[in-house]
């Protein structure tokens, strides 16, 4: 078994700013239609760190999968579920086929924020 960890910290700020500037474009681009309903009941004044949270945790699991995102991997198939007892990651699309295909078998994610900043860790966890 090996482990492999991902971290991602960014300003708050800078994503209310993508999205006061691109609104739904940024929110279709980067988000799945789960989390984008999810960020639409929030209060206006959760809006900004829950998108933030959700990119950082996407960058972190980039990470993990080794390839950030290119290759077609997109953040929109990296998908954050924040439930109940912690969040959990969905792969879809060329980041589902790419982790089996280089053993992926479990992220585990945490997330976290301030006043001005967002971050996530995820680990990884590996077939041998």
């Amino acid at each position: 078994m090996r482990i492999k960890n991902g971290i991602d910290l960014i300003e708050i700020s800078r994503i209310k700013k993508s999205y006061d500037t691109f609104g739904d474009r940024l929110l279709n681009r980067i988000y799945d239609e789960s989390e984008i309903n999810v960020f639409l009941k929030k209060s206006l004044v959760a809006k900004a760190p829950f998108l933030a949270k959700n990119f950082a945790a996407k960058e972190a699991v980039s990470k993990v999968l080794g390839t950030g995102f290119t290759n077609g991997i997109r953040p929109k198939d990296i998908v954050i579920k924040r439930r109940y007892g912690g969040p959990e990651v969905e792969l879809r699309g060329k980041s589902a086929e790419f982790a089996k295909k280089i053993g992926l078998i479990y992220i585990s994610l945490s997330m976290s924020d301030t006043n001005y900043n967002a971050t996530a860790v995820a680990t990884g966890i590996f077939e041998s």
